[in-house]
């Protein structure tokens, strides 16, 4: 069974909320949110409505990508059906990862923690908080490798499937995953493997590929359900 045109057009729209919740992330980095100098800093952030409002609308932006994956696997399915079983495995993955991350930082480290050194009545406890923090900082930074790779090998897998396959504007969407692939790569290597002059992907480039990205690829999926919306029953 292929898509609806309505499984198209609900994935637009999560691409698009996706879009929308990461332009007032930046937004809100830009104007709202103070930059920080230290973990202290860090904690008081957690404690900011607009933070928390950013972080809530974040989680609830990256589940519904698993429609966006889902109506991609079962398109192509037929003409690359490993690449678009696996994708969809290793999309889903991505998505479980993030949901994992930010729900533990949200629930744990910014309801908990933040407010415990917040109200903290001596500088032993908060000592002891910030070495907990310090430590959760170092387990996230091991969590983005796995969480990275699964969405890179899915961005593989889908490109090639969506070239193999072709249809309506398939160009936009292969270029849309072999851009979040070569980012991801690159990423990954200034994260992990101390190519510093990558690091721009992790800071100022992180927004402008992440918006172009999203955009082709929620251009295409609009355009599936148009295509399939003008076909006779």
């Amino acid at each position: 069974m292929l898509p609806t045109k309505r499984h198209y057009f609900a994935a637009g729209l999560c691409v698009l909320f996706f879009l929308f919740v990461q332009t007032f992330q930046e937004i809100a980095y830009v104007r709202w949110i103070p930059a920080s100098h230290g973990p202290q800093d860090d904690l008081a952030i957690y404690l900011l409505r607009i933070d928390q409002a950013r972080a809530l609308l974040l989680m609830g932006s990256i589940l519904p990508l698993v429609v966006v994956y889902s109506a991609i696997a079962l398109r192509y399915r037929k003409v690359a059906p490993l690449a678009s079983v696996l994708g969809l495995l290793f999309g889903a993955a991505f998505v479980g990862f993030e949901i994992i991350a930010r729900s533990s930082d949200f629930f744990v480290v910014g309801q908990n923690w933040a407010r415990q050194f917040h109200a903290a009545a001596s500088s032993a406890e908060r000592d002891a908080i910030l070495q907990r923090f310090a430590l959760w900082n170092e387990l996230v930074h091991g969590w983005y490798f796995p969480q990275m790779l699964s969405y890179l090998l899915a961005s593989c897998l889908f490109a090639f499937a969506i070239v193999r396959g072709g249809g309506p504007w398939h160009r936009l969407a292969a270029l849309a995953f072999v851009l979040n692939a070569l980012r991801l790569l690159g990423r990954i290597l200034a994260t992990f493997a101390g190519q510093a002059w990558l690091s721009g992907l992790n800071d100022k480039l992180y927004f402008p590929g992440v918006f172009v990205i999203n955009v082709l690829l929620m251009l295409w999926l609009f355009r599936l359900s148009a295509e399939e919306a003008a076909e006779p029953a």
